[in-house]
């Protein structure tokens, strides 16, 4: 059942870490990662344009966790990019804590219930991998998702542009 067509951002309950206090918190673990990201700022500058004209501002919440190897990639990659943009058409959120169920049967949803956050095992979430970046509008509609890493382009703004284009 997938219900992520029915999610919107007041769906998050949990607290959640700005890009700076995750900054603070991992840095030692990605700072190389986070350093050397160079967003394309074409591409920015196109997805800025987007957002001026439509009047929009994208809301992002970013699920993971401190273990997963991907998050480590690709947080500080998400929140460079936000960094870059130098405005305030960009919030995310961090929401971090999901756990994985080991003793999971096939078939059954992967997090741990009680160690995870409830987000990560609410059907409407649809949380299949991490990190899961969701998207929403100035309406807190939800607009689009990324999951683990770019699937339709090579990188997250050129994804980001993707999800802009086809849902705004």
């Amino acid at each position: 059942m997938n219900l992520i067509s029915d999610l919107r951002l007041n769906d998050l309950i949990s607290p959640t870490m700005t890009p700076d206090e995750y900054l603070k918190i991992y840095r030692d673990k990605i700072i190389n990662v986070y350093e050397s990201y160079e967003p394309k700022s074409s591409v920015i500058g196109k997805i800025k344009e987007i957002l001026t004209n439509k009047q929009e501002k994208l809301k992002i919440v970013a699920l993971g966790a401190d273990w997963c190897p991907d998050c480590s990639k690709n947080i500080p990659r998400m929140i460079k990019l936000i960094k870059d943009f130098k405005v305030e058409k960009f919030s995310l959120n961090i929401l971090y804590g999901i756990m994985v169920n080991a003793l999971h049967k096939p078939g059954e949803i992967i997090w741990h219930k009680k160690r995870s956050p409830p987000e990560a095992t609410d059907p409407k979430f649809d949380l299949k991998a991490i990190p899961t970046f969701y998207f929403f509008n100035n309406a807190g509609e939800h607009i689009g998702v990324i999951v683990e890493h770019p699937k339709w382009k090579s990188t997250l703004e050129e994804e980001i542009l993707e999800i802009l284009e086809r849902n705004l």
